[in-house]
């Protein structure tokens, strides 16, 4: 990562506030069967925001502010943006107070589809401002679900479009790398093969497709390590890719043929906490370790 020569890229992180992430969903084996965002314990969110988020601020080597979103809550899904924009964090070590204080608002509602599009094209906007590189870190907990019906005006036919298929073949026109972090059960199928499906969707609807820039990596398989060398290559597996595209981007150039110069997208809903909200943090844990089991 240092070798990379990432102290001038920029940060985004996206957290999935979908209704699947519900305890009443029954899909969350691997959390005890909680909801994922519990806040009575370090919940699966919350352990790859440390785990991940201290081996990218050891890559920066500064405690670079950057913005923190979030997407599929009733407040977003509806608004052009697609996504709620929490606030700047300075260091990752601001990431998880303020995602707790979101959380824990009670105006918060969980709600869907799980859709990246909204994120994607907050990043694509800010890679146009600052002509900077961005690494987009979506941590979610279910399969892109967003395919919306078009009908074709000539031939009446239908088709099935994905806004977020779409944006992420728009940001391989930008200096973007995104990683996708997968927690709870899954399944993750269609997440394991990305990559190829963004490559095949660009093709079948004719859309320039410059460079992959997105990966999958599920959290799942290590919920329950406290190994540190094992949790160790689960961070290296999340920005392994992030090196290689950058080296990629230093020799073909950042922005790509069909990539804009003017920013397009509408601003995030802007989330701010109530009056006198605060949330307690959790007792803390080891990042290597689990909070102990209930009984």
């Amino acid at each position: 990562m240092r070798e990379a020569n990432l102290e001038d890229s920029d940060m985004v992180v996206a957290i999935d506030m979908t209704r699947s992430n519900e305890a009443s969903m029954g899909g969350n084996v691997s959390f005890e069967g909680l909801d994922l965002h519990d806040l009575k314990t370090l919940n699966p969110y919350e352990r790859v925001m440390e785990l991940v988020g201290h081996e990218v601020a050891r890559a920066l080597d500064r405690d670079a502010k950057f913005p923190v979103l979030a997407f599929g809550d009733a407040g977003s899904v509806d608004h052009a943006a697609g996504c709620v924009y929490l606030g700047d964090a300075e260091g990752f070590d601001a990431v998880r107070p303020l995602y707790r204080s979101f959380v824990a608002d009670p105006r918060v509602r969980k709600s869907g589809p799980t859709s990246f599009a909204g994120v994607i094209n907050y990043t694509i906007d800010h890679s146009i401002t600052t002509g900077r590189f961005h690494t987009l870190i979506i941590i979610t907990d279910g399969q892109i679900n967003d395919s919306v019906d078009v009908h074709s005006a000539p031939s009446g036919r239908v088709a099935k479009r994905s806004p977020t298929m779409e944006a992420l073949i728009r940001a391989s026109q930008y200096p973007i790398e995104v990683i996708v972090i997968g927690v709870g059960d899954g399944p993750w199928g269609s997440m394991e093969s990305l990559d190829d499906e963004v490559r095949d969707v660009a093709k079948s609807l004719g859309m320039p497709y410059r460079v992959d820039c997105c990966q999958f990596v599920p959290f799942t398989s290590y919920m329950r390590t406290t190994d540190p060398a094992v949790l160790h290559r689960f961070t290296l597996a999340c920005l392994q890719e992030v090196p290689q595209l950058k080296a990629w981007l230093d020799v073909h150039g950042k922005m790509g043929p069909g990539a804009s110069t003017t920013t397009k997208h509408a601003e995030p809903v802007k989330w701010s906490p109530p009056e006198a909200h605060v949330v307690p943090m959790p007792p803390p844990f080891p990042v290597s370790g689990m909070p102990p089991p209930r009984h």
